[in-house]
C-alpha cells in the first residue's frame, strides 16, 4: 500500500503561528495540490501532529530550544486549511519524531504499507525522523522535496553543530530516501 506522510502541516509552524518556520508559507500550494490529489485517488494520508501541554522538555521553559507551539485544542496546533483531509489518519506526537507513538508503527504494519511520500515541516527534524522510521521499517521512501521547508540551525538535532537543507538530504539519502518534486 502507498501512503502519503504529512508532517506537521499545523498552523503554528507558518505565517502568524508561534513557531513560524522561513518560507514554510510558500509551500502552501503544493501542500493544497498534494491533499487534493490523494483525495481524489484516494491515497490514505497519514497526519503526524505536534500536540503538546506545554510540559514537554523541547520547551524552552523545560530546558529546550524551541517557544510553546502546537499546544492542545489551540488554533496553532489545528491543520493548515491548505491540508484539512476528513479522511486523513492522526497520529499525534509530544516530540519532533513521530514514531514516539506506537500507534503509527502499528498501523503501517497492520495496513502493509510498502512505499510513502513525505512532506511537510521541518525537513531537517521532523520530517527526517519520519523518514527515518519509515526505512527503519523497510518502507521505500520519497520526499517531495519542494514541499518540504529546511531550516539553517546553529546545532542540529541529527548532528552537533551546524546542520542544514543540505546536509539534511544527505543523510535522507545516505538511508536510501529518494527525493522527488512534486509536480502538479
Amino acid at each position: 500500500m502507498k501512503v502519503f506522510v504529512d508532517v506537521d502541516t499545523l498552523n503554528d509552524f507558518f505565517e502568524g503561528g508561534a513557531l513560524p518556520v522561513p518560507n514554510a508559507d510558500e509551500i502552501k500550494p503544493i501542500l493544497k495540490k498534494l491533499t487534493k490529489l490523494a483525495k481524489e485517488q484516494k491515497i490514505p494520508v497519514l497526519k503526524l501532529c505536534d500536540a503538546h501541554d506545554g510540559t514537554e522538555p523541547e520547551m524552552i521553559g523545560n530546558g529546550g530550544p524551541f517557544p510553546l507551539h502546537c499546544l492542545n485544542e489551540t488554533e496553532g496546533a489545528a491543520t493548515l486549511r491548505e491540508t484539512a483531509h476528513s479522511k486523513a489518519i492522526v497520529f499525534e506526537k509530544q516530540t519532533y519524531d513521530g514514531f514516539t507513538n506506537p500507534a503509527l508503527e502499528i498501523w503501517l504494519t497492520k495496513n502493509k504499507v510498502t512505499e510513502a511520500w513525505v512532506y511537510g515541516v521541518v525537513g531537517n527534524i521532523c520530517v527526517e525522523a519520519a523518514v527515518t522510521g519509515l526505512r527503519k521499517l523497510g518502507i521505500t521512501t520519497y520526499v517531495f522535496e519542494n514541499a518540504v521547508t529546511w531550516m539553517d540551525l546553529e546545532d542540529g538535532v541529527f548532528q552537533s553543530g551546524p546542520d542544514n537543507k543540505e546536509n539534511s538530504i544527505k543523510r535522507l539519502h545516505n538511508m536510501g530516501a529518494m527525493m522527488a518534486q512534486a509536480k502538479i
